[in-house]
């Protein structure tokens, strides 16, 4: 039995419990229990792109098939796998396929695609694939392609979209392209495309140098207008269906090389009018299929600065390697190529887009006039496609257009290259010039066309000395030591060659030849390397006729420049100046930045410091970068600097630090004289 005072407490204790059960359900404690509300998730970004299919059987994302020729009525048919290229492009032939990539701007907010396909009611294509997809326009008429991304959370990206125009094709001949295009059909009438298979036809190409011809059927995929091998391209009125109709048979080799010896009949003479209207190079192979645009009046030739026409051919492999070299060069793989647009960089945009450099050219002095389209530095960058006016049908040669210093020699081939690889600045800097500039003057980082002239810098009013690299290199014919009696740089009928200029020399030599070696097409020729990606390979072959067996660009300098107590090699010793010079200018309150001009003044700055930093910024080279902690670091740190003019570069960057010190510091030898 429960006595008087143990119910007191009994009773306490249920008063206390149900008073902290009350606090528990207070509404201020459950507000503080509840579940903090999930993060509205964010949706993926798609990127939608329409893929060049290589015309490259080896090459990944080829579409094959295996096609059977004659080279020989005797041994009779050979068989080899032939790759169906496609250029990328928004015109495009029926019954080949067209291919896709989507992918998510954001890796880590990526997704699954959905894809869907709009067709002509009597069409009955479909699309498959996953992040990359395929479907093949099987009647004449436009198509669109959308596709979104799904991400973990369900959460659906905006529908991106690819439009194409499906059609056939109706010859240069019979669809009359001179009379609504003179001009490009006169110049495109001057160039090789134009008639490559009508002289391989005759052997006139290897002939004359009393070679027995190579060619056969497989060789002229990239000689004609719409050579798809069947199944492919049936129907689409290229070079297969015109065989066809005209039951012709591609000549022996016997037979070609009859017709140059003059034993028999000229197979181009004797070929039917159906194969002649869809041989060679024409426009439809750039621009697509034509007939509608010239039967109706259609509105779909495509035109494109990208390099998916010239990969089609120029990537085919064996000799035929342009466009797989393009693929290392820093034009191709460059980021800036892809962020410089726009109006807002108007002023930039001439060397950062193939449109933009050739409206560029057509109207130099008018920014307004230049296109801003986002684009990269490819083939049809340097190269007109419709013009043989100049040697290669490249854009510039002889004297660069526009720069801000002047040429007084002929560069030959590397015109086109100067008129982008400059300072951007005017040549004369002067103090008023630099106090002037509300922020610091700065130099772009690419001025080898100043250092290989003998130009550039901050002077301080003094004749400086110069290596001799831009007087020597490349201002002769230079002999192909590969083949007596021929020269590097030359067309065939030109025999007396061609002056290539220093950066052509160095920096398109003839690369690697063993395809087993890791940097076949990674250095020299249109990869424009001259060092490995990794480092590993400094590429001398083209300084072998001054400098012998060059294997480090490191030269051994013949002094000790930079006054660290050692003679080092020539980008060593830029470098230490280089750093001397920084350090000299964070000393006065600069400090670095990971973005152009790559570093911040002082308030004060005095144009002591701002020509000190002028001649630093373009010596320097491609800026250092900051990394995924925020350090600042890397860059070319004067590395092409010194090769291109160690003279000049070390004088440049010890002036500076006189001026800004008042002295050379002990030791370090002087190179201004």
């Amino acid at each position: 039995m429960l006595t008087r005072r143990s119910l007191v407490i009994f009773a306490g204790l249920l008063a206390i419990t149900a008073f902290m059960l009350l606090i528990s359900l207070s509404p201020a404690t459950v507000v503080a229990q509840s579940p903090t509300p999930a993060a509205t998730p964010v949706p993926p970004v798609a990127v939608l792109k329409v893929l060049a299919v290589p015309g490259n059987a080896s090459l990944p994302g080829a579409i094959t098939t295996t096609f059977e020729y004659i080279t020989d009525t005797v041994v009779g048919k050979a068989k080899t796998t032939s790759a169906q290229y496609t250029s990328g492009g928004s015109n495009v032939p029926i019954n080949v396929p067209v291919v896709l990539q989507v992918s998510a701007a954001d890796p880590k907010n990526a997704g699954k695609a959905t894809w869907s396909l709009t067709k002509p009611m009597d069409s009955k294509a479909t699309i498959t694939g996953t992040m990359t997809a395929k479907f093949t326009p099987d009647v004449v008429g436009a198509y669109m392609i959308s596709v979104r991304l799904t991400n973990e959370a369900g959460v659906n990206s905006a529908n991106q979209y690819a439009f194409f125009n499906a059609g056939t094709y109706i010859g240069y001949t019979a669809g009359n392209c001179k009379q609504c295009h003179p001009e490009q059909s006169v110049e495109w009438a001057k160039t090789a495309h134009a008639t490559i298979f009508t002289k391989e036809l005759d052997n006139l190409v290897d002939g004359p140098s009393g070679t027995a011809t190579h060619y056969s059927e497989s060789c002229a995929r990239c000689h004609t207008t719409g050579y798809y091998v069947p199944p492919f391209g049936v129907g689409s009125g290229g070079y297969f269906d015109a065989k066809a109709k005209a039951n012709w048979t591609f000549p022996t080799q016997k037979q070609i090389n009859d017709a140059y010896d003059k034993k028999g009949p000229s197979n181009w003479e004797n070929a039917p009018a159906e194969v002649k209207n869809m041989a060679n190079i024409q426009c439809e192979v750039c621009h697509g299929p034509a007939a509608q645009h010239v039967k109706n009046g259609a509105k779909v030739m495509d035109a494109s600065f990208a390099n998916g026409a010239c990969d089609q051919c120029h990537g085919g492999g064996g000799h035929h390697i342009k466009s797989l070299e393009i693929k290392a060069s820093k034009h191709t793989t460059g980021e800036s190529f892809e962020s410089i647009f726009g109006p807002a960089r108007q002023a930039c945009v001439r060397c950062h887009s193939a449109e933009a450099f050739a409206t560029f050219l057509k109207n130099p002095k008018n920014q307004a006039a230049w296109s801003n389209e986002e684009g990269a530095v490819g083939c049809a960058t340097c190269h007109d496609p419709h013009s043989e006016a100049n040697m290669f049908q490249l854009r510039v040669v002889g004297k660069p257009v526009e720069v801000g210093f002047a040429v007084t020699k002929d560069v030959g081939l590397s015109a086109v290259c100067y008129t982008c690889h400059w300072s951007r600045r005017d040549i004369k800097v002067d103090t008023a010039t630099i106090k002037a500039n509300g922020t610091p003057g700065y130099s772009h980082y690419s001025s080898a066309g100043e250092l290989l002239s003998d130009l550039g810098g901050y002077t301080y009013d003094q004749t400086l000395p110069n290596s001799p690299h831009g007087l020597m290199v490349g201002t002769a014919p230079m002999p192909n030591t590969a083949a007596a009696g021929t020269f590097l740089f030359s067309k065939a009928d030109d025999k007396k060659g061609n002056v290539p200029g220093s950066c052509v020399a160095c920096h398109m030599y003839p690369g690697v030849s063993d395809a087993k070696d890791p940097n076949f097409m990674k250095v020299g020729e249109h990869s424009f390397n001259t060092s490995s990606a990794d480092g590993k390979l400094d590429f001398g072959a083209s300084c072998k006729s001054c400098h012998g067996d060059v294997k480090d660009f490191n030269l051994k300098a013949k002094a000790d420049y930079d006054g660290n107590g050692k003679v080092e090699g020539v980008q060593d010793e830029v470098k230490g100046l280089l750093m001397a010079v920084w350090k000299g200018l964070e000393d006065k309150g600069w400090k670095k930045s990971d973005h152009s001009p790559y570093g911040t003044a002082p308030a004060n700055a005095d144009a002591k410091q701002k020509a000190a930093f002028y001649n630093f910024r373009m010596l320097y080279g491609v800026m250092w970068v900051a990394d995924a902690s925020g350090n600042i670091s890397g860059g070319n740190e004067g590395k092409a600097a010194a090769i291109h003019n160690f003279k000049r570069s070390v004088a440049l960057l010890q002036l500076s630090i006189k001026d800004l010190t008042g002295a050379l510091p002990t030791g370090m030898a002087d190179g201004s004289k």
